[in-house]
Parts: C-alpha cells; sequence; structure tokens
C-alpha cells in the first residue's frame, strides 16, 4: 500500500458519514500511517543534511590541517590555497575587505540554524527538536517498548511450582504493567 492509496482510503472513510468500530480503527491507522510517512520524509532529508555537514566539517577540517603544516614551512600562499579550497562548498562568502576585528561579528551571524536560531545546539537539543518534529514515530517507539514490557509481564504470569514465588511475580508484573501504561502515556 503507498501513501496516494492511504490517502484515498481517509477520504473515502472521512466522506461515509457514520462509521462502523473497525472502518474507525482503519481510518485512525491510516491516519498514523499518513504521519508516519511525512516524519519519515523529513528524516530521511535531515539525515542527508547531517551527513552533507559531516562531509564538509570532515573535509575542513584536513583542510586546516594542510594549511597549517603549510605555514609551519613558511608557505602562507600554499595555505591560503588549501583553506579557499575546502570553504569553496560551505555557500558562505567572507567579505574581501573584512578585517581581523570584524571577523567575530561575521563569523556569530553566520552561525544561524535552519530555523533561525543562532548559537550552538548540542546533541541533546538536536534530539528534543527531532522527537517535537516528529510526534508520531516517538509514540510508534513507545508502544513498541510498551509491548515487550506487556510479554514480560505476562511470561511473568504463568503459574509455577510455587506459590509465593508466583506472587511475587504477580507484583513484578503489576509494576511491568503499570510502566508499560506510563511508557504509552509518555508518547502522547
Amino acid at each position: 500500500m503507498n501513501i496516494e492509496t492511504v490517502n484515498e482510503l481517509i477520504t473515502s472513510l472521512e466522506s461515509a458519514g457514520e462509521l462502523s468500530i473497525k472502518e474507525r480503527k482503519y481510518l485512525e491507522l491510516a491516519r498514523a500511517y499518513q504521519q508516519l510517512a511525512a516524519e519519515n520524509a523529513y528524516l530521511l532529508n535531515g539525515a542527508a543534511r547531517e551527513l552533507n555537514t559531516s562531509w564538509m566539517f570532515h573535509k575542513t577540517m584536513l583542510g586546516a590541517q594542510a594549511a597549517l603544516v603549510c605555514l609551519a614551512h613558511g608557505y602562507q600562499a600554499a595555505a591560503r590555497e588549501w583553506l579557499e579550497g575546502t570553504t569553496d562548498e560551505a555557500g558562505v562568502e567572507i567579505p574581501d575587505d573584512i578585517t581581523v576585528g570584524q571577523l567575530p561579528e561575521w563569523f556569530d551571524s553566520q552561525m544561524v540554524s535552519n530555523d533561525g536560531k543562532s548559537g550552538f545546539l548540542t546533541r541533546a537539543e538536536a534530539e528534543e527538536a527531532i522527537r517535537k518534529a516528529c510526534p508520531a514515530t516517538d509514540a510508534y517507539l513507545a508502544g513498541i517498548k510498551a509491548d515487550g514490557v506487556e510479554e514480560f509481564a505476562a511470561k511473568l504470569r504463568i503459574p509455577g511450582d510455587d506459590p509465593f514465588m508466583d506472587a511475587i511475580a504477580d507484583s513484578v508484573a503489576g509494576a511491568a504493567d503499570s510502566y508499560a501504561k506510563q511508557l504509552r502515556e509518555g508518547a502522547k
């Protein structure tokens, strides 16, 4: 089933009027599929951008190291060539008439993320931003975790030979059920 088929199913069900329980479940699943598909496209684009950025960073660091070697041997022109060669894909041009004193302000003005915010973005902040942009993915993953915890709780409830141990296992299973519920609610 592709996204066009899902969109047609949603349109059909939404225009059908009163839906049966089964049809409502299909509609909920189709909407979740639609949201996950949109989030997947967002994540794929972000991953491609991150890979490209990592490659440019790697290239720039290698060029900077080569330039330092050139400077250490007194080859300033060669160092400049290495640096210019590694920064030509950055998409940012430094003004030819900039002074050394103006560099910090220019640098800070270039450190702007896609959402227009400036400054450094930590890994934790990046992960939180992605989670906010992809709630269906987060909820789905929380559901998988909760399913695993519930399966563990069900295994604990299988009676054994010792009533005392069965009582302890049942208590642990109850705690596991509570935790599974927290996982599901935390993803909403």
